[in-house]
């Protein structure tokens, strides 16, 4: 027969409620301990004279440096007199030297001397501004005589490929438009002077004379310089009747 010990001298039995509530107390405790252990250390490394957001690598972006474009802002006409006509030219500042005048935008255009010039110290930058025809205009370049032909040559510089740049020589006579001569070019270059010529030969005598620089395809985010323009007037093989 089996004997049953007395019930004073078998252990007590462990409910496991309370087993899993001292492992939850114990978890609970080292979740604290790692805790504030996190927050010394937080502290201590704000504490120093050089926090680590200053070891950070520095991700705004480098001060601008002063590049040529800083000097567009023309100074005054008066600073410096424009050169007069040589070898015949028409036009009296052909490098725009002393100023914009006499040349106007063409329906809204953006014109800006700049210090960008092919041989002197200046040039014109054409931009599109409102325009949807960008260019520039001299209207009142000589009154036409008969029996004359006049030679117009104008160097041109795009910022990109593939603008198409045309210089028109045209008479005026009461605001009309009549007896146009064109040249056209297209730049396959960018950052390169290119030379363009155009002739015309008087229809009217007495009607004015004047010369356009038209960059069609311009866009908003390029430009056209020009400079060294020059009209001469020569004899004529054309018969006026």
């Amino acid at each position: 027969m089996q004997r049953t010990p007395p019930r004073h001298l078998a252990p007590a039995p462990r409910p496991r409620a309370r087993a899993r509530d001292h492992l939850l107390v114990e978890a609970i405790l080292a979740l604290v301990a790692i805790g504030i252990t996190i927050v010394i250390l937080i502290g201590s490394m704000l504490d120093r004279p050089e926090s680590s957001a200053a070891r950070l690598p520095n991700l705004l972006p480098p001060a601008p440096t002063t590049t040529r474009a800083a000097a567009t802002v023309p100074t005054p006409a008066s600073s410096r007199p424009a050169p007069a006509p040589d070898d015949g030219n028409l036009l009296t500042d052909a490098g725009f030297e002393g100023g914009l005048a006499p040349w106007r935008p063409v329906a809204g255009s953006g014109l800006e001397r700049v210090v960008d010039g092919r041989e002197g110290s200046w040039a014109l930058r054409l931009t599109r501004g409102q325009s949807r025809r960008p260019g520039l205009v001299h209207p009142e370049v000589a009154t036409l005589r008969k029996g004359r032909r006049y030679d117009a040559t104008a160097w041109v510089r795009a910022s990109r490929p593939g603008v198409e740049v045309q210089v028109n020589l045209l008479e005026l006579r009461g605001g009309k438009r009549f007896a146009v001569d064109t040249v056209g070019a297209v730049v396959t270059r960018a950052g390169e002077w290119q030379r363009l010529e155009v002739s015309h030969d008087a229809h009217r005598p007495g009607a004015t004379l004047a010369v356009e620089v038209l960059a069609p395809t311009l866009t908003g985010g390029s430009s056209l310089l020009v400079d060294d323009l020059a009209i001469r007037a020569t004899s004529s093989s054309m018969s006026i009747h």
